[in-house]
């Protein structure tokens, strides 16, 4: 068997397809990486402690650079070190002088000492979100030529470093839709350097290799790591039902006063407004769907990605975007407003939201300010991302006072 084979070139992966992995991911706040853990690494950005937007933005964006310019640790942890230690967020310190926005958790003692920003933190949080970035963009690619190469083959890093149970996998072949995938693909813990190859008939004849199925066995023999025993790159394409729930906007958070912004009533510019949609009663749901799938680019893939004015991705899927004609209310006419919102939007907020949980939850909402050349009326759209990137439409409104309400939080972007 092949001992070098160079997993990117094997799987075909674009280097865009890793970078903009991390730029799609939504916030989360969280004290324990345990208590976000799957979702932290696959949807959200988050770690440990870090209580502050401002101190996770600083972290998120750095890591984006090292993986936008192919940093290495060292460079990552050189910028970042002296933006964390100004900051607070350094060194060891009691639980409550831990930088925060938000009350400590009722069962954390105050006076417990808290390790916060080190060396070896940042080369964890390095290690880890990029490691999970490239095994979530493998997993893609991968899935994308499934009938191509229909089995995977655990590729594990012989060396003195390697795990023996980790070794005892290498060289394994299982069929890529074998569910024991779902527990070992790799990284399955804190430093693993294992992969996945995927390969075709041709491929398994000439190592002269047979796959074999998958077990509960084999999965005890790997012992993944404390809340490693799942698949990032599958999880990190499904959608997560607790985070598409009742959300209620946080109160609690500066307002577009706060940044010397204007009432909407007294914003006198308008976007024009882009012809709108017919109706699913004029034309039917099937031709109706035919345009969607045209104005979404839709029509040769399962899924699109658009860019944003504030530098960020969105995605669509058809699946995603029933939600907007399902009721069959009259909104649907307004998706082709939608592009328009997220491209040339008048402000994009990045908002605290109180999930169902209890838990804080960051989403970001672009603003759109147009006039409507049917009605000659204002029309306020209002998109919110969802943490996994895929936007929720969360409203189209005339009455200005409750686009008001919604601008709260972190302004990112503005006219």
């Amino acid at each position: 068997m092949p001992k070098d084979i160079d997993i990117k070139l094997a799987i075909g992966l674009k280097p865009e397809q890793i970078i903009n992995y991390l730029k799609r991911k939504g916030y989360k706040i969280s004290w324990n990486w345990e208590d976000t853990w799957k979702e932290a690494h696959t949807k959200a950005f988050t770690v440990a402690k870090a209580m502050k937007l401002d101190i996770l933005s600083d972290i998120r964006n750095e890591l984006q650079k090292a993986l936008d310019n192919g940093l290495t640790y060292q460079q990552f942890k050189e910028n970042l070190k002296p933006t964390l230690k100004a900051k607070g967020w350094w060194g060891k310190v009691k639980a409550k002088d831990v930088p925060s926005e938000f009350p400590l958790p009722p069962d954390v003692d105050p006076e417990k000492e808290i390790q916060l920003g080190s060396p070896w933190r940042l080369k964890t949080i390095y290690r880890t979100n990029i490691d999970v970035a490239y095994a979530s963009g493998h997993y893609k690619a991968m899935m994308d030529s499934i009938k191509n190469r229909p089995y995977w083959m655990y590729n594990a890093v012989l060396d003195s470093r390697t795990r023996p149970s980790h070794r005892a996998l290498h060289g394994k072949v299982f069929r890529a839709d074998d569910p024991i995938w779902d527990k070992i693909y790799p990284p399955n813990d804190w430093g693993c350097r294992c992969s996945v190859i995927p390969l075709d008939d041709n491929d398994l004849e000439e190592m002269n290799l047979k796959p074999i199925k998958g077990s509960n066995e084999l999965i005890n023999k790997l012992k993944p790591g404390k809340g490693w025993d799942y698949n990032p790159g599958k999880t990190s394409l499904e959608f997560d039902q607790t985070f598409g729930g009742n959300l209620k906007l946080n109160d609690n958070q500066p307002t577009y006063k706060d940044f010397g912004r204007p009432s909407v009533k007294d914003v006198k510019e308008r976007i024009p407004s882009p012809d709108k949609f017919p109706s699913i009663k004029e034309i039917g749901e099937e031709k109706f769907i035919e345009l969607l799938k045209k104005e979404f680019n839709l029509e040769k893939s399962d899924y699109s990605v658009l860019n944003t004015a504030d530098d960020d991705k969105n995605i669509f899927t058809l699946d995603r975007l029933k939600h907007g004609y399902e009721k069959q209310d009259g909104r649907e006419r307004y998706f082709s407003y939608v592009k328009s919102t997220l491209q040339d939007p008048f402000e994009v907020w990045l908002s605290e939201y109180i999930n169902e949980k209890g838990e804080i939850e960051l989403r970001k909402s672009y603003i759109g300010l147009f006039k409507d050349k049917e009605l000659n009326e204002d029309i306020f759209i209002v998109l919110r991302q969802e943490k996994d990137s895929f936007v929720f439409w969360n409203a189209f409104e005339r009455d200005r006072n409750r686009i008001d309400k919604l601008r709260k939080g972190y302004l990112k972007y503005w006219k």
